[in-house]
């Protein structure tokens, strides 16, 4: 007998822990493969002269000189040196590190990505493996591998790759602490969530969404003990967000704890352009000019975030009435249930996520919407069938929720949805096997995930 696996084996609830290691690095094999053609294929010919990729990228360069966090664009097409802080930290001093590793190069550093992202389907498989089993794990694993929504990320040179680690890293610590409440479990969460924000700063919500019930739902804990997790848990936050905070009140006129990125958003998102017409929903950039608005004269950027911010709210106050229709096109846009058949123009051509030069062939996001169109409905059964099993859901939940309401408030974009594709691949792969069982005629099987006890006995309020 060895232990090299075989398609029957697959079929276990439960294989030897060997088997599954070799299932899922053969997966990994493949994930990374997958990854790297992209990358080598489709990515190779990009040139980076705008967006958030350059300014990762060459912030990252200037991070990595010694010059700091100044403003790429001011520095690199205007040689005007200026602060920058349109983006957190998170990504650009990932790409620091491997500048100062002699990594420097986009596409050298988008391969890297490659393996992160790699690591990524692993962590799903793991995940998977925890909440339903070892098939589960596997079927969620090869999916993350193989569905474009991930590996496109993956491609970009984009905060969503290390965003994306960070959410599933966040949702095993999640599911451990539920399992077995404790401080090891509870840090890895924190942490996690907040590297996530370190990233994307609304992922920071999470703390409310996910680790707040996750810490106040175990009852048979005393309310001290939840009470000092929870402060624990904010406590993180602080320690990492203080120093760039500290760094930042240096640098601009008025506080930023965070970045100066978010009215220049709004403002892309609230204009006449985007209320109505073909961008309805979504942004332009051209919102951010005249004469849809009257552009901010000051050169700081916090006083400009500041004014940007006014001018978005004051559009959205004297066009209220028009809201409601806004904000349904912006997350119909995110759940590609408003204009699907646009949003390949606007992903593969706007976005840049079919990579390739302007005007080239558009499938892997032709691909990424119809993947989507068939896991979507399996990961909303797949849901029902954890919820039905006394699985705890919510963790899962917590991350289309986010996308959710940041789509609301801003515009509808693919990307938002990064974090929330996790969700998508594990329940989808909760469904898959569950059907696979009905055709077989094994009926609903119940595996004996560990932890399920517990969690199930935290819902009726009665202490494992």
């Amino acid at each position: 007998m060895t232990d090299t696996p075989t398609l029957a084996d697959a079929g276990a609830d439960h294989l030897p822990a060997r088997r599954f290691a070799s299932w899922l690095a053969g997966i990994a094999v493949v994930a990374l493969v997958v990854r790297v053609l992209f990358v080598l294929l489709r990515q190779s010919s990009v040139v980076l002269t705008t967006g958030d990729a350059f300014w990762y990228h060459f912030q990252a360069q200037l991070v990595a000189d010694g010059r700091g966090f100044l403003h790429p664009f001011d520095y690199f097409v205007d040689g005007v040196v200026a602060p920058g802080a349109d983006h957190p930290p998170g990504f650009v001093l990932v790409l620091a590190a491997l500048d100062v590793l002699g990594l420097s190069t986009p596409q050298g550093q988008r391969l890297v990505m490659c393996l992160v992202g790699t690591a990524t389907v692993v962590l799903v498989g793991l995940l998977g493996r925890r909440l339903a089993g070892d098939r589960v794990g596997l079927v969620a694993a090869g999916i993350a591998a193989l569905y474009p929504n991930f590996w496109i990320n993956d491609g970009m040179l984009m905060v969503e790759t290390v965003y994306m680690l960070a959410s599933v890293v966040a949702l095993i610590g999640c599911y451990a602490y539920l399992r077995r409440p404790g401080w090891g479990a509870l840090l890895l969460t924190a942490v996690s969530v907040t590297v996530a924000g370190m990233h994307r700063p609304e992922a920071l919500a999470l703390f409310a969404l996910m680790v707040l019930p996750m810490v106040w739902g175990r009852r048979s804990l005393s309310v001290p003990l939840r009470f000092g997790h929870l402060v624990a848990s904010a406590g993180v936050v602080v320690l990492a967000f203080a120093p760039w905070a500290a760094y930042n009140q240096g640098r601009f006129d008025a506080f930023v704890p965070i970045s100066t990125g978010a009215g220049q958003t709004l403002v892309a998102a609230n204009c006449d352009l985007t209320y109505s017409g073909p961008a309805l929903g979504f942004y332009d950039t051209d919102c951010l000019l005249a004469p849809q608005i009257e552009e901010p004269t000051t050169s700081s950027r916090s006083e400009r975030d500041r004014e940007y911010n006014r001018i978005a709210r004051a559009y959205m106050a004297e066009h209220a009435g028009e809201l409601p229709r806004v904000v349904a096109a912006r997350v119909g846009r995110l759940w590609h249930l408003f204009r699907p058949g646009q949003s390949l123009g606007l992903d593969g051509f706007v976005e840049g996520r079919s990579g390739g030069q302007p005007g080239s062939s558009f499938w892997p996001v032709r691909e990424a919407l119809w993947s989507y169109f068939v896991l979507a409905p399996l990961s909303l059964a797949g849901l029902w069938i954890l919820h039905r099993r006394q699985r705890a859901v919510y963790p899962l939940l917590a991350q289309p929720v986010l996308a959710t309401v940041v789509a609301a408030t801003t515009f509808g974009i693919t990307r938002y949805r990064a974090g929330a594709e996790i969700t998508i691949a594990v329940a989808a792969a909760v469904a898959v096997v569950a059907g696979i069982d009905w055709l077989l005629g094994r009926g609903s099987r119940t595996v004996d995930v560990p932890g399920s006890a517990e969690v199930a006995a935290d819902r009726v309020g009665v202490a494992p």
